[in-house]
């Protein structure tokens, strides 16, 4: 008897199974029907949107740990790759909405304090600084007078969305917010693929396109890519894409921490760089003088000749450990190209080490004055220069030699360019990442020009300690060793990896040279140059750390006289006219430029989210004009100045008071910002040739 109930009951556990699989089996079955119907439409909606994930995902086959699950409801879930359990619970729908909900509540926000331009010093009367200060001031009284707003408001610039797993977050999140620059990042391909077989992708994207905000997909890229993709686009659509941003993670994740982490480390780079208005004008003013002196312009239209190129080149820059290396470079500095970068001459010329080019990058004339002052004219005598089309036209009396790189984003360049083009002559070559340091100028001059073995000195970008900041042998320190000109600090101070050594000081200037040379050096990663960093400074991503105890310079029969003479008959042979250049600053087109500027700008809005409109209205008509041939020095003489203006006003706008509070502030600041653009057409006529 107890047999035959072991055996019914057995029976019936197995009957339950098989209900159970053939359960589980026509829910799967269900599932699938439903998913790659989903796939299918998912796919179509990117086809239309983002053709390059088309033809990636149609075909595309996951790894091994690719796992879907179905929970009872039906559902679909995922096994997570760091936990190997499921992504989601049994209600993904529910947890999804949850966590959307507790977002808004409780939002991780990006914000920047503008508060601190009312006191930035104006020695040159840039009107630039005085309408920062006013607008900082305007800043400072609403930091003061009102509450932090840390709620998400319903229209918002910017979200950085991290991680998309299923996409059931993605639907309830679009619809809750109206977000104007939308960047969502997801370095699992596996996880995006799921995605196409769940979540309403047409509706998500119809949905962002239909609000005329712009969407950025970071699917299965390199922390660096995502990075330097967004910075991009914060160029190109504007900084707004990033002034006030709502960050939002959507699974665990330690590779997703990290990133998040790195991210915000490096967020201050999105506010530098711009330029301004009086800079751009005085780079025009500058490079209006150089013309009328003839500057020879590097033209690198044919390849350098073999046996040129491949003589050793050495960047020597001020950073302190270029002291531990003096007694070296005496000894090699006849079978080297030296290009020494600004203040690095003062020290070698001490050292009986004369550069072969001298390399300076600041537009002003106080680089004449310090070219004057601190390097002796019989030193300089025996230099040759290389500056840039920007640089004041005084600057190259100094020296017996001159050659002029075109500076890429300016609108003096611009004009160069558009001279040419109407001339039919050959568009000349920029210098590409040639800024923010002398050592970025000096080391994109090495690379254009076309050498192949490139070796850096003193280039630190930093310091191991805050009292040796450069060369001691250099203008900074009196011969005592004391510091007697204080070094510029630029931004808060951050550790960076070290080159031979585990990390050193920076501060966030130098830090953006040291990321802009790791962009010059991999854009010309397939042209076969060897770089070779023996500074004991910051590590540059691209360039070999080598001791100089290690350095080996192949026998050559030319001598460094030959390679020098050769740059400058062979790799400087462009030129340009004034007569050719004056006459498209094209006034007129600028002016009304500035009219429609003011008339976008001074449109009502009683909301913040009217403000935000309006100020995006402004950044749209303004980039309208950057692919106009005829128009870009139009675009480019106010580009500056309107991101750095809207980065603030967007700030201001987000980060204080409830809606009705900071409208009063806002429009003051606002104000600030139009009677500068009503006033820029006359400002631009007058000035135009004012060398500062």
């Amino acid at each position: 008897m107890v047999n035959n109930q072991s055996v019914e009951e057995q029976l019936e556990l197995l009957s339950n199974k098989i209900d159970d699989t053939l359960t589980q089996q026509k829910r799967e079955q269900e599932f699938a029907n439903v998913a790659n119907l989903k796939f299918e439409e998912n796919l179509l909606v990117f086809k239309k949107y983002f053709p390059d994930i088309f033809e990636k995902f149609q075909k595309y086959q996951p790894s091994e740990q690719f796992k879907f699950i179905l929970n009872d409801n039906g559902t679909a879930n995922i096994i997570d790759y760091e936990t190997q359990v499921p992504m989601y619970s049994e209600d993904p729908i529910k947890q999804a909405i949850e966590q959307v909900n507790n977002n808004i509540k409780t939002p991780i926000l990006g914000k920047t304090d503008h508060s601190a331009i009312s006191s930035i010093q104006n020695p040159l009367d840039f009107i630039h600084i005085d309408l920062m200060n006013k607008m900082g001031q305007v800043f400072g009284e609403a930091k003061a007078n009102l509450q932090d707003n840390n709620c998400l408001e319903e229209k918002l610039p910017s979200l950085m969305l991290f991680g998309i797993g299923l996409g059931y977050h993605l639907p309830e999140l679009i619809e809750k917010r109206e977000i104007s620059f939308i960047n969502i990042i997801e370095p699992n391909e596996d996880y995006f693929f799921a995605s196409l077989f769940v979540a309403d992708w047409k509706n998500i994207l119809e949905s962002i396109d239909n609000n005329g905000s712009f969407l950025y997909l970071g699917i299965g890229k390199s922390e660096d890519e995502v990075f330097k993709n967004i910075y991009d686009r914060s160029r190109n659509v504007g900084i707004a894409s990033v002034s006030y941003t709502w960050f939002y993670q959507h699974y665990p994740s330690k590779k997703m921490n990290k990133w998040i982490d790195e991210f915000k480390v490096n967020f201050h780079q999105f506010f530098t760089g711009f330029g301004f208005f009086d800079d751009a004008l005085m780079g025009i003013a500058h490079t209006l003088g150089n013309l009328e002196n003839n500057l020879p312009l590097m033209s690198v239209q044919k390849p350098m000749k073999h046996e040129m190129a491949t003589y050793p080149v050495v960047i020597i820059a001020n950073g302190p450990s270029l002291d531990q290396e003096i007694e070296f470079l005496q000894h090699i500095q006849d079978k080297v190209v030296i290009f020494s970068c600004n203040s690095a001459s003062t020290a070698l010329v001490k050292k009986g080490i004369i550069p072969d080019f001298h390399v300076a990058l600041e537009r002003t004339e106080m680089t004449h004055d310090f070219l004057r002052d601190f390097l002796p004219e019989e030193a300089r005598q025996k230099m040759n220069l290389l500056v840039t089309n920007v640089m004041h036209p005084k600057v190259a009396s100094l020296f017996p030699w001159t050659g002029y790189g075109l500076k890429g984003n300016e609108s003096a360049t611009q004009l160069v360019h558009l001279s040419q083009f109407l001339d039919g002559k050959p568009i000349t070559e920029i210098l590409s990442y040639c800024n923010p340091l002398v050592g970025n100028t000096a080391l994109s001059y090495t690379c254009h020009l076309g050498f192949k073995n490139i070796y850096l000195f003193g280039v630190d970008n930093g310091y191991i300690d805050e009292e040796y900041h450069h060369s001691k042998s250099s203008f900074y320190y009196a011969e005592s060793g004391v510091t007697e000109h204080k070094p510029l600090k630029i931004g808060k101070q951050i550790a960076i990896p070290g080159n031979f050594t585990q990390t050193i000081l920076t501060d966030e200037f130098m830090s953006i040279g040291n990321i802009q040379m790791e962009k010059l050096i991999n854009s010309f990663k397939d042209r076969g140059i060897s770089f070779y960093n023996c500074s004991n400074g910051a590590k540059i991503k691209g360039a070999t750390p080598l001791k100089s105890d290690y350095v080996y310079l192949e026998p050559t029969s030319l001598m460094k006289s030959q390679v020098v003479d050769y740059i400058k008959v062979n790799r400087f042979s462009a030129n340009c006219k004034f007569a050719d250049v004056e006459p498209l600053l094209n006034f007129d087109g600028f002016s009304e430029f500035c009219e429609t500027m003011v008339e976008i700008l001074n449109e009502e809005a009683t909301t913040r989210s009217d403000a935000l409109d309006r100020l995006l209205k402004s950044i749209r008509y303004l980039y309208s004009f950057k692919n106009s041939v005829k128009y870009l020095n139009v675009f480019l003489l106010l580009e500056g100045e309107t991101l750095y203006t809207t980065s603030l006003l967007v700030s201001l706008l987000y980060n204080y008071g409830n809606e009705n509070e900071i409208l009063e502030y806002y429009n003051k600041a606002l104000t600030h910002w139009i009677t500068f653009i009503e006033n820029a057409p006359e400002y631009y006529r007058e000035n135009v040739r004012l060398c500062k």
